[in-house]
């Protein structure tokens, strides 16, 4: 028994940080800084000796589509679908969730990989692969569609401070030199909350002697150690989740929270081979927001 199946569709819908937004067709490139394509698709199937059905897939819209085709397909017949993913765009992406609409079970069952909760870095990518089982109960001469959604929400565009710019308020609070961003007290109360949190910075002394101390290490030479250079970026990641602004953000799919964790565990564990990891992921933290 022979079946003509015309299978639709993986599409990318893009969701806004706060409204979706579509033109005519679904595209992931407008109202959020998104911009999520596929970039590659693999078909294959079970099929060994029979030489009858034949799967033929393409990227189209702008590689917001996926059309896959079964030609002459049966019972039994199982078709699969490999996709890249890749995120074109200068912002975080998280995948929200997966629907697959099947108007049609008792015919065609339909598995594919669950994106819900992956973080995309920029230029990242993800594979997936959909797997569509023609079943006994599949009419002859008949036409099937299926639709596979997968959503992308763009991640709220973070405002982080670098390592620059957290050494330019202590120089001016300690030099009096130029107007202070923030305020000496919130500087001095920031520095006073990382202890309770941290094993590794604990500031002393005066106001002035804390900005001191904070400001050294915020300033480790060229030719210093990758420790002092980790630990100076571990202290600006600190002060910016002090002042809130790491919430919502992420790094290579980790938080504020969990990078300064890894961090501190390095340190304290004395695991120099992993000091540069991490302080690239804290650096890399500190630039989300190009302040």
């Amino acid at each position: 028994m022979l079946i003509s199946l015309f299978l639709a569709i993986i599409v990318l819908t893009s969701i806004g940080y706060s409204y979706a937004c579509y033109k005519g067709r679904i595209h992931v490139n407008c109202c959020c800084n998104c911009d999520v394509e596929s970039t590659s698709v693999i078909t294959g199937d079970n099929e060994v000796e029979k030489d009858v059905a034949s799967i033929i897939a393409e990227i189209t819209d702008e590689g917001s589509t996926i059309n896959a085709y079964i030609i002459n397909g049966y019972p039994c017949y199982q078709a699969h679908i490999t996709y890249t993913i890749k995120n074109m765009g200068s912002y975080p992406v998280h995948f929200t969730n997966v629907i697959i609409e099947n108007p049609n079970p008792e015919a065609l069952e339909i598995t594919t990989t669950n994106h819900t909760c992956t973080w995309l870095s920029p230029y990242e990518t993800v594979q997936g692969t959909t797997i569509i089982h023609i079943l006994q109960q599949a009419k002859e001469d008949w036409q099937y569609r299926f639709q596979i959604k997968i959503g992308v929400e763009c991640r709220q565009e973070c405002h982080l401070r670098t390592i620059g710019f957290w050494k330019n308020q202590f120089a001016k609070a300690l030099f009096r030199r130029g107007r202070l961003t923030i305020t000496t007290t919130a500087l001095e109360h920031s520095l006073d909350r990382i202890p309770s949190q941290s094993e590794i910075f604990d500031f002393t002394g005066s106001r002035r002697e804390k900005f001191w101390q904070a400001l050294e290490i915020l300033s480790p030479w060229i030719h210093s150690s990758m420790e002092a250079k980790l630990k100076a970026q571990l202290l600006a990641l600190w002060l910016n989740y002090m002042a809130g602004w790491t919430e919502g953000c992420k790094y290579k799919g980790m938080t504020a929270w969990q990078i300064i964790q890894g961090s501190e565990e390095a340190l304290l564990g004395r695991q120099t081979s992993n000091y540069e990891y991490w302080k690239d992921m804290c650096d890399g933290f500190n630039n989300l927001g190009g302040w």
